[in-house]
C-alpha cells in the first residue's frame, strides 16, 4: 500500500449532520463552559462531549443532563445516544460498530471473494454487536478456509469466544502474529510478560 492512495468511506446512515450539529453544538457549549475540563470532539459522523478529566460526580451529573437536553432538543433526528466511559457520543441510530464491521467485511469478500482471517478485539458493551457481526458472517463463510476470532479484552459475560486479561495482552498478541519475532523478543525482554514459545499454548 506505500505510495497509494488510499480512499476513505463515510457512513452517514441518512442523518444529515450539519442539521444535526446546527441543533446540538449550542447545547454542548452551554455545558462544556460550566464544565471544567470538558471538551468537544466531532468527526465526519458524531459529536461527542468528553468528561474523563472532569471532577467525577460533577462530570457525570452535567452528562445526565446534557443527555436529557440534548434528546429533546434532537428527538426527531434519527440519532441516539452513548455514554461511555467519560464521553456521551451523539450517533447514527443505526451506526455501531456491528454495522460497521459488516460493512467492512462484506466489501473485502467482494473484493477478494474470499476473507480467509478476522480478528475482532474490544473491551466494551458497545464492542457485543462487533462479536455478533463477527459471528455471523463467519457462519455465512462455511467451506472456505477462514479463521474468525473475537477477543473480548478482560474476563467478562460476552459474545466472543475468547479473552485477554487486559490491553498489553492486546499488543502482544497482535506482535505475535505479525510474526516479527525481533520485535517479539525485544518486547518480552523488555517488560518480561510473555515468553514466545508459549504464546499461543
Amino acid at each position: 500500500c506505500r505510495g497509494q492512495e488510499r480512499l476513505w468511506q463515510y457512513l452517514d446512515f441518512g442523518v444529515d449532520w450539519n442539521a444535526v450539529k446546527k441543533v446540538a453544538m449550542p447545547i454542548i457549549s452551554k455545558f462544556t463552559a460550566r464544565t471544567n475540563g470538558s471538551f468537544v470532539k466531532l468527526s465526519h459522523s458524531s459529536i461527542g462531549w468528553s468528561y474523563y478529566s472532569c471532577d467525577p460526580e460533577w462530570g457525570s451529573l452535567q452528562a445526565s443532563h446534557l443527555v436529557t437536553e440534548l434528546g429533546e432538543a434532537l428527538h426527531s433526528y434519527d440519532v441516539r445516544f452513548v455514554a461511555l466511559k467519560g464521553i456521551v457520543e451523539v450517533v447514527p441510530r443505526k451506526g455501531h460498530k456491528g454495522h460497521i464491521v459488516k460493512k467492512i467485511l462484506e466489501d473485502a469478500r467482494a473484493r477478494s471473494r474470499h476473507v480467509d482471517f478476522v480478528m475482532c478485539m474490544g473491551d466494551d458493551i458497545a464492542d457485543e454487536k462487533m462479536f455478533t457481526s463477527v459471528i455471523n458472517f463467519s457462519a455465512g463463510s462455511e467451506g472456505e478456509n477462514s479463521y474468525a476470532f473475537n477477543v473480548a479484552v478482560g474476563k467478562k459475560p460476552t459474545n466472543a469466544s475468547f479473552y485477554v486479561d487486559d490491553a498489553s495482552d492486546v499488543g502482544d498478541i497482535l506482535v505475535a502474529l505479525s510474526g516479527d519475532m525481533g520485535l517479539l523478543n525485544r518486547q518480552t525482554s523488555s517488560d518480561g510478560s510473555v515468553a514466545s514459545e508459549d504464546f499461543f499454548a
